[in-house]
């Protein structure tokens, strides 16, 4: 009897973490596979049984009490546990098993079918869940356990409670539409572009500001995005960019562009998996990490 009293509020606690992710009634319930009057009921006797009001309700959803906000990272890491209760379990019978939700900067997606396969190819068991998020984002949802792991940057900006292991170096070059010119450019010679470039809220593009500012250039970001994918659409229609080595290595140059390495000042950061700063990882988490491979093609 106590093991069912313990499986229905865990199922309870997987309602409180989907409705805080969705935002809103219907598509947590939705992402939970049951109706919504059924996800309603289940938080309100969660909320009973914890002696806590944990949603403002209105008309529709607003948002988690600031007592829900407080728990709600409690119940992410139970969940969490439990799960990697589960997945070691199945470890120790002979397969591991389970899902790893990573967490991956928009620069590092070309790179992350390689730097995952392995961990893939030994253990059929493995799910995979990739999220495209940001270096704050990364940092904040393995905070909040919503994540597993992640691929970000190591030593651009501090990582906070979070361990790394190096992947590969990230450097950087210039795609330009003309035909003919060097094979290495300073920075400073950028004085003036108009540049295809990722969003402000991106490290990437922090750090391509740095290197402009230290070389004394001034460039005019003519298009931003936030989608590598988007970057490297408009590079094709001859939109000069500065991107990573990395995903032309992947992806290749695109035709009619020209690839030039940005040199004066040499600029590479690395790039790395970050877990959380615990003795329990994940079984998951540690094959990964176990697993990996340096990304070719991305160091010189």
């Amino acid at each position: 009897m106590l093991f069912i009293i313990e499986a229905v509020v865990l199922r309870q606690l997987e309602y409180l973490s989907a409705l805080a992710e969705e935002r809103h009634f219907g598509r947590a319930a939705a992402a939970c596979h049951i109706t919504q009057p059924a996800l309603s009921v289940a938080i309100r006797k969660l909320e009973a049984e914890l002696g806590v009001e944990l949603v403002q309700r209105g008309r529709t959803y607003d948002d988690l009490t600031p007592q829900g906000h407080e728990l709600l990272r409690w119940a992410r890491q139970t969940l969490a546990s439990v799960d990697g209760l589960v997945s070691a379990a199945a470890r120790l019978t002979g397969e591991l098993s389970g899902r790893l939700r990573l967490g991956v900067i928009p620069t590092a997606l070309p790179a992350v079918a390689e730097i995952t396969a392995p961990l893939l190819g030994q253990h059929p068991n493995v799910d995979l869940e990739v999220r495209s998020l940001s270096s704050t984002e990364i940092g904040a949802q393995l905070e909040s356990f919503r994540i597993d792991a992640g691929v970000t940057y190591l030593d651009n900006e501090p990582l906070g409670r979070l361990r790394g292991r190096p992947l590969y170096e990230e450097r950087y070059v210039y795609l330009s539409p003309d035909g003919e010119g060097p094979d290495e450019l300073p920075w400073a010679s950028l004085d003036g572009a108009s540049l295809c470039l990722l969003s402000p809220e991106m490290q990437n593009r922090r750090i391509v500001e740095a290197a402009l500012e230290r070389s004394g250039a001034k460039t005019r970001a003519r298009i931003e995005s936030n989608s590598i994918s988007a970057l490297l659409s408009f590079a094709r229609a001859g939109w000069s960019s500065i991107v990573s080595e990395t995903w032309l290595s992947l992806y290749g140059v695109p035709e009619g562009m020209r690839a030039v390495s940005l040199v004066a000042p040499e600029v590479g950061y690395t790039i790395g998996i970050v877990t959380r700063e615990t003795e329990l990882l994940p079984p998951v988490v540690g094959a990964l990490l176990e697993s990996a491979p340096v990304v070719e093609g991305a160091q010189r």
